[in-house]
């Protein structure tokens, strides 16, 4: 009986011990990754309790390593409190020194953490992504020029590097509207490539998974296109002689309808008809450009830059949206100037 008591008593000793250390310990970590890879975006954990969630939480990390987003995602649940940072690997071996809570005017230090970095092994066509459920959202092919299309395509992925994608077979490419909110990262990918390649296929390595996924993309060019990319790098309409000659073999037969029949309805039309066809060969705008100008590959303020003019000269205005004007650059290349980029001829 008394070693049972003894017993009881070394229980309740230990629990009561364990809930007052608990307690003393408003913050810790609670999730730290045991491995991580190059260029991984990764996320770190703390767990507050209640007591200190009544005023600011500050998060000092000494070192080099510092989150990637200043503002953790902060998640609660009923008495406690999961303050999340994303961090991303740059060296061999990921370390923060230390990290000093303050927090009710109070100073907590916590023990630095040290995290392997794993390298990835090589695979085929992979695009530099290390990501977990990589989504492609929707894509759009257009014209580029007589040799090569532009696609256009939204990405979605969590704890992903979608900032450092790079498919090997591109000509030219580059990252738009990246947004991070939490762990979730989405962007507008523009990638250059020859006509006749018919298919995009690039490879990620998921973190959840644990392996290589693969995911494809058919080039095809349609006739409908997505309201924002709409018209970005058009080539001359296909139509454009079919329009010409039918509008002037209607021009004549209204012509001699009208001189065979004496009826200006006839007339009318063909004058109609005339002014229309008129419209196909007036000569579009011409416009300067400046030395040293950069032209984008779309029409928006954070493009991505195909090339920079060498020399200032003129061309054909081909179309003109917000503040940026279509040209064609004298190797053949299409693409958008910056209003403020145009000189006086």
């Amino acid at each position: 009986m008394q070693s049972i008591k003894s017993y009881f008593l070394l229980l309740i000793l230990f629990f009561s011990t364990f809930f007052s250390l608990l307690h003393a310990d408003d913050v810790a970590f609670s999730y730290v990754p045991k491995k991580v890879y190059e260029k991984q975006i990764f996320p770190i954990s703390f767990l507050v309790n209640s007591s200190a969630q009544e005023t600011p939480i500050n998060f000092n990390f000494l070192g080099d390593e510092t989150p990637f987003l200043k503002n953790p995602e902060i998640i609660k649940n009923g008495t406690k409190t999961f303050y999340t940072f994303y961090f991303k690997t740059t060296d061999r071996l990921f370390i923060i020194p230390r990290i000093t809570v303050t927090f009710n005017g109070n100073k907590k230090v916590l023990d630095g953490v040290k995290i392997p970095v794993k390298k990835l092994p090589k695979a085929k066509n992979f695009s530099g992504v290390i990501a977990s459920g990589l989504k492609i959202k929707n894509h759009q092919v257009s014209i580029f020029d007589g040799d090569t299309n532009l696609i256009a395509i939204s990405l979605e992925a969590h704890d992903a590097n979608l900032e450092d994608i790079y498919i090997p077979s591109a000509l030219k490419d580059g990252v738009e509207n990246a947004k991070r909110i939490g762990s979730k990262m989405e962007i507008d990918y523009y990638i250059v490539l020859p006509a006749k390649q018919k298919k995009l296929t690039f490879t990620y390595f998921d973190t959840i998974k644990e392996t290589f996924v693969e995911k494809s993309i058919k080039i095809k060019i349609h006739d409908g296109t997505v309201a924002a990319q709409t018209d970005l790098n058009p080539k001359d309409d296909s139509f454009e002689k079919l329009k010409k000659y039918l509008l002037t073999i209607l021009s004549t037969i209204f012509l001699l309808l009208f001189l065979w029949k004496r009826d200006f309805f006839y007339l009318v039309l063909a004058v109609v008809s005339s002014a229309i066809l008129l419209t196909f060969y007036t000569t579009l705008a011409t416009i300067c450009v400046k030395e040293g100008s950069p032209l984008y590959i779309v029409p928006t303020s954070t493009s991505t830059t195909i090339l920079h003019i060498d020399k200032k000269f003129t061309t054909t205005k081909l179309a003109e949206r917000n503040k940026f004007v279509k040209i064609k650059y004298t190797n053949g290349t299409t693409g958008w100037i910056k209003n403020e980029n145009l000189c006086e001829n």
